[in-house]
């Protein structure tokens, strides 16, 4: 039975990897399970869930990053199996949470320290914060979810589905307002960039400098589709993930 935070999202199989996903702001461990079904039975997929939504609805959200991640540390062994290799994949608030989570696992020096990060959606937090004019009201926010096309249309036009979703939304959105990079990098960790070509708020470049953050072998691989690519790229995404995880490896560095 899963757990709070940590839920395994295809039933335990034969895969020689292991994935842990992270939800972009506002998503749920339920986003990935496409995604899950393509990489089955290679690698075996596992999703966040985050407080404050689905059957977490009535929990109060994170009040940060180190919060989630804590949560995220002390479940992993219950879950993930330390003889195989594990991979960390976020999108968009995902994928600092991803990093960050990344980071702790190598400097506690655990079994479960990645090896390989796949980082969407996002531009390097070295680059700074990104712009947060949105959050100035509630019509601001709803304006942003319409521009990045992750929301279903019917939701956003639904007042009752909005007062379900937009608590979480806006939660999230203050977290990654607070977030701050404070300098640290990954030690021999390699990255895959993932960003889509026409992603309103991340450019190809921006999302290249992830590769400053670690010392391990990175690749950028830029996708057809906006912010959220991902949902109509799932296949294309699962070969790029696989290509890096079962041998034998097909990739070198940019």
């Amino acid at each position: 039975m899963s757990s709070t935070w940590i839920r395994r999202l295809r039933p335990s199989g034969r895969g020689t990897a292991q994935l842990l996903c992270f939800p972009y702001a506002g998503g749920a461990a339920s986003g990935y399970s496409d995604l899950a079904h393509a990489l089955s039975p290679d690698v075996e997929v596992f999703a966040v869930q985050y407080p404050g939504r689905q059957d977490r609805l009535r929990e109060a959200p994170a009040q940060n990053f180190q919060q989630i991640i804590e949560h995220v540390l002390e479940e992993l062994p219950s879950h993930c199996d330390p003889e195989k290799p594990l991979a960390l994949f976020g999108h968009s608030m995902g994928a600092l949470l991803a990093f960050e989570t990344g980071r702790c696992l190598q400097q506690n020096q655990t079994p479960f320290a990645p090896t390989h990060l796949f980082l969407s959606g996002r531009a390097s937090p070295s680059l700074g914060r990104r712009p947060s004019d949105f959050l100035r009201s509630e019509a601001a926010l709803v304006a942003e979810l319409r521009r990045l096309g992750g929301a279903d249309r019917q939701v956003l036009d639904d007042p009752e589905m909005l007062e379900l979703i937009m608590p979480s939304v806006r939660a999230d959105y203050r977290l990654l307002m607070q977030y701050v990079w404070d300098q640290g990098t990954l030690r021999d960790c390699p990255l895959t960039v993932l960003v889509g070509e026409e992603d309103p708020v991340v450019m190809v470049r921006e999302a290249d400098q992830w590769r400053t953050l670690t010392s391990g072998l990175t690749r950028t691989v830029p996708f057809s589709g906006g912010h959220f690519y991902l949902i109509q790229q799932v296949q294309q995404v699962a070969k790029v993930i696989l290509s890096a995880l079962v041998p034998p490896l097909t990739w070198t560095a940019a």
